[in-house]
């Protein structure tokens, strides 16, 4: 998986290691993965007993991300992406179209809404709900809800405590 910018994240290259590792998974007892997913190398995607994984259609796990789902189901929507070496563990859901950056992650039963995005080394932790369309930024911490269209950033990074949101500007279309 390549990046692009700062925080851009580019899905793997659809290869025919690519499909034996997409076939791997499959085999893999409560992993549901749905047409056109892409799996990069040294993914981990793994369910508890009681627990699922569904990926669904057109998504991409970039390499080294760990899925792992325990105590309910762990969704990540339809063409979202998922970056390099980052985590998704319990019983969450990542909307459709979002896009969680190398290294971030999320756990507990935090919900990332459709299109928002967890920039590179940012964390949602259980109990958050990222809103619709709203931004985490590099290395911010989120335990509570983010309003939809919201931008989340960290002023200080030697304190994470302290964060602000303001709103995205609405696009002209």
């Amino acid at each position: 998986m390549e990046t692009v910018g700062a925080d851009a994240v580019v899905p793997p290259r659809p290869t025919w290691r690519a499909k034996a590792r997409l076939l791997r998974a499959r085999r893999r007892p409560r992993v549901v993965l749905q047409a056109g997913v892409l799996i990069g190398r040294d993914v981990v995607v793994r369910a508890e007993r009681g627990a699922r994984v569904v990926i669904e259609a057109g998504a991409a796990l970039g390499d080294g991300a760990r899925i792992e789902a325990r105590g309910g189901e762990l969704r990540v929507g339809a063409g979202s992406v998922v970056g390099e070496h980052a985590m998704l563990a319990g019983a969450l859901t990542i909307g459709r179209e979002c896009v969680i950056g190398a290294w971030a992650r999320a756990e507990g039963d935090a919900h990332v809404e459709d299109r928002a995005r967890l920039a590179a080394h940012a964390v949602a932790l259980a109990g958050a709900r990222v809103g619709s369309g709203a931004v985490v930024a590099s290395y911010a911490v989120v335990d509570e809800d983010v309003s939809p269209r919201a931008v989340v950033r960290n002023l200080n990074l030697d304190n994470p405590a302290p964060r602000r949101q303001t709103r995205a500007p609405r696009s002209s279309s």
